[in-house]
C-alpha cells in the first residue's frame, strides 16, 4: 500500500518585510512537527503581478498557499489564489494588516499565526471587486477584501508618510485620518443598490466594505461581515471641529477585532440613529454603482486608484477559503473602547 503524500505549503512573501529570518525558523519548526514537507518560498517582486506567483505555487501541488506581509501582499496573493480550491493563509507581518485585523489574526505573535496558518480553522471569504473608470476614459478591475471609496479612508492612504508607517505602525494613520475628518471638502454623488433607483447626495466620505474595522481597531461599520455575500455602504457628511470629540467617542465601543470580539448594540439602523448629527448613513447591497460630480482618488485595502469618476462594487459570496482563529460565540468579551479623545 502506497504511503500518503505528506502536505505542502508555499509562502509567498514580500522580502521587504520585517521578521523574515525569525519567521522563517518559525515556519520550518511548525511544518516539521505537523509532518509537512518544507516550505516553498515564493518572493514577490517588482517585475510582474502575482498571478504568476499563485500559478506557481498550484503548479507544484501545494496544498495550502500562504501570504506573509502587509496588505499590499495579502490583498493580491488572496484575490489571485480566489476560486482556484485551496485554503489561504495569512502571516501578518506588515503594518496596518487591515484583513487580519478583521479576522481575528494575532499581530504580534508569530508562533500563533503561523499555526492558525498551518491549521486554522477554515471559514469562507467574501471578495469584492471594484470596476472603475478614471478622469481619462481608461477602465481598470480590482479586487479587494476590506474597503474601498474615497473620503476618509483615500486621504489616510495618500497623506500617511512611508517613513512614518514604518517607525510607528497603525499611529501613524492616526493624524491623517482626523484631518480628513476636519478639513476635507465634500462631493457630489449618484449611486445605486442593486441596479434600483439613483439617489444623489453630497458626501465627505463613499465606502463600499466587505468588513467595517479600519486601523487603530476603529470599526466604521459595525454590521459588516467577511463572510454575509453582501457589501456595506457607508456614506459619511462632513465634519465639522466641533463633531470630531463626539465622533470618535461614537465610534469607540466598536473598537473591536472581528470575529473574537463583537459590539453590544443590535443594528446599524440603531447605530446610524445615534451618531452625532446624523453624520453615518448605512445601506447593505450584493452591488453599488456611483458616479461622481467631480473625479475623486480611490483606495481599495492601501492601493490608491487614481481620479476616479465612475465605479461598480461588486462581491462574490464565498469564493476564498481562509485560515482564521476559531471563533466561539459563547465566548465572546466586551469591547475595549478606544484611548483617544480630541478637544
Amino acid at each position: 500500500m502506497t504511503a500518503p503524500r505528506s502536505m505542502r505549503a508555499a509562502i509567498i512573501f514580500n522580502p521587504e518585510s520585517g521578521r523574515l529570518r525569525r519567521l522563517r525558523t518559525i515556519v520550518a519548526a511548525t511544518e516539521s512537527s505537523a509532518g509537512w514537507q518544507p516550505t516553498l518560498w515564493i518572493p514577490t517582486t517588482d517585475a510582474g503581478p502575482v498571478d504568476g506567483l499563485v500559478d506557481q505555487a498550484v503548479a507544484a501541488s501545494v496544498d495550502l498557499v500562504i501570504a506573509a506581509g502587509g496588505d499590499g501582499t495579502v490583498r493580491s496573493v488572496g484575490a489571485a489564489l480566489a476560486g482556484r480550491g485551496l485554503p489561504f493563509g495569512i502571516i501578518p507581518v506588515g503594518t496596518a494588516n487591515l484583513l487580519a485585523r478583521n479576522l481575528g489574526l494575532p499581530l504580534r505573535r508569530l508562533v500563533t499565526a503561523t499555526r492558525i496558518a498551518f491549521s486554522g480553522a477554515e471559514r469562507p471569504l467574501d471578495v469584492a471587486t471594484i470596476d472603475y473608470e478614471l478622469a481619462d476614459g481608461s477602465e481598470y478591475s480590482h479586487d479587494y477584501f476590506v474597503m474601498a471609496g474615497f473620503g476618509v479612508d483615500a486621504d489616510m492612504v495618500t497623506n500617511t508618510v512611508a517613513l512614518q508607517k514604518a517607525r510607528f505602525g497603525w499611529v501613524a494613520y492616526v493624524m491623517p485620518i482626523l484631518r480628513s475628518l476636519q478639513r476635507r471638502p465634500v462631493d457630489t454623488v449618484t449611486y445605486s443598490l442593486d441596479g434600483g433607483a439613483t439617489d444623489t447626495a453630497t458626501v465627505h466620505s463613499f465606502i463600499v466594505a466587505n468588513s467595517g474595522t479600519i486601523t487603530a481597531g476603529l470599526r466604521l461599520i459595525p454590521e459588516a461581515r467577511l463572510d454575509d455575500g453582501q457589501l456595506d455602504l457607508l456614506t459619511m457628511r462632513s465634519i465639522t471641529g466641533r463633531d470630531r470629540s463626539t465622533l470618535v467617542r461614537w465610534l469607540a465601543p466598536f473598537n473591536v477585532p472581528f470575529p473574537t470580539k463583537r459590539m453590544r448594540r443590535t443594528d446599524a439602523t440603531a447605530h446610524a440613529a445615534n451618531s452625532p448629527g446624523g453624520t453615518f448613513h448605512y445601506a447593505k447591497a450584493a452591488a453599488v454603482s456611483v458616479s461622481l460630480e467631480e473625479p475623486a482618488v480611490m483606495q481599495a485595502d492601501g492601493d490608491l486608484l487614481g481620479p476616479v469618476v465612475r465605479a461598480r462594487f461588486s462581491v462574490a459570496a464565498g469564493a476564498l477559503a481562509v485560515r482564521a482563529p476559531a471563533y466561539d460565540s459563547a465566548a465572546i468579551r466586551a469591547p475595549k473602547r478606544l484611548a483617544i479623545d480630541i478637544t
